[in-house]
């Protein structure tokens, strides 16, 4: 147990038998809240060379976006070389595709056949990837394989691997889950559950970050995300915030592995739009930990 810990648990001299039983309440809930997972670091290492390889690929990599096409309620968005097309795309057919948003997805119309798509969802026209992103504000990302920052970056780098930083917590669940409103970096008010909070020990101390839901089209009902800032942030780490999932490890326990806390994709292209951390998710500690700022940002 660390001094700081320690001073801040003791019970003064002369309190009752309760009081001592508090205390050893708040040793056990400690205990279970800072146990540290074992940390796979060859798996860490090789899903960073996959993520470095996505970085490259100019049908999914960030750097390859070019445009962000934002829908205008349910009309359509038509793309081709047509004078009427809504976006202009070199080298592709008058009407190359009709994307229209849907409640919870798309519809695809192209060469005369319609088909349904999930959000995230990639189309190929031409040379061009078109990302569909929905959050509750369906747009359209195209990537081009053209786009120089496919060579120039930034590119992810991280912290190097610590095993200290992978480590269990509890979910305080909330009584009645609610909604709240998560800001993004393009200014849209995204709606999350509140699943309660999740706590835990790190480098001595006994931490706390809410944990949230995004109420989004194509988020897994499972998914525990944990949007935070700490004393990196803006410094040796990107200047919005990092995000981490929790690992469910059974019933309320989950792992919370800070090796793995990525950067929003905001940090590559000002083209996504990402969730901004609440205020209470900064944490007093720096975790060295995961992603750190790539720099070479948009201005």
């Amino acid at each position: 147990m660390s001094p700081r810990l320690s001073r801040s648990l003791l019970p003064a001299q002369g309190v009752d038998l309760r009081g001592l039983a508090r205390y050893a309440l708040l040793l056990v809930a400690f205990s279970a809240a800072g146990r540290e997972i074992p940390l796979d670091v060859d798996a860490l290492l090789e899903e960073r060379q996959r993520t470095l390889a996505s970085f490259r690929d100019p049908h999914k990599s960030p750097l390859a976006a070019v445009a962000r096409h934002d829908f205008a309620g349910d009309r359509p968005l038509r793309f081709g070389t047509d004078p009427d097309a809504d976006v202009q795309l070199e080298g592709v057919a008058g009407r190359a595709a009709v994307v229209r948003p849907l409640r919870d997805g798309f519809e695809l119309e192209r060469d005369g056949a319609t088909e349904r798509l999930a959000p995230g969802a990639k189309v190929q026209v031409g040379r061009y990837t078109l990302r569909l992103s929905h959050q509750n504000f369906p747009a359209v990302v195209v990537l081009d394989p053209k786009s120089p920052r496919l060579e120039t970056g930034p590119f992810p780098v991280w912290f190097d691997p610590d095993p200290a930083s992978r480590v269990e917590a509890k979910l305080v669940r909330e009584e009645k889950p609610r909604e709240e409103i998560v800001l993004s970096t393009r200014g849209n008010k995204r709606r999350a559950l509140r699943l309660g909070t999740l706590e835990f020990s790190l480098q001595g101390r006994l931490l706390r970050l809410a944990a949230l839901r995004l109420l989004e089209p194509g988020t897994d009902e499972s998914a525990v995300s944990v949007f935070f800032r700490d004393a990196t942030t803006g410094h040796e780490s990107y200047a919005l915030g990092r995000y981490v999932d929790a690992e469910p490890l059974g019933g309320d326990r989950y792992a919370l592995d800070f090796n793995r806390a990525y950067n929003p994709t905001c940090a590559f292209s000002l083209l996504y739009n990402c969730p901004i951390p609440p205020r209470e998710n900064v944490l007093p500690i720096p975790i060295r930990a995961g992603e750190r700022d790539p720099g070479g940002h948009e201005r």
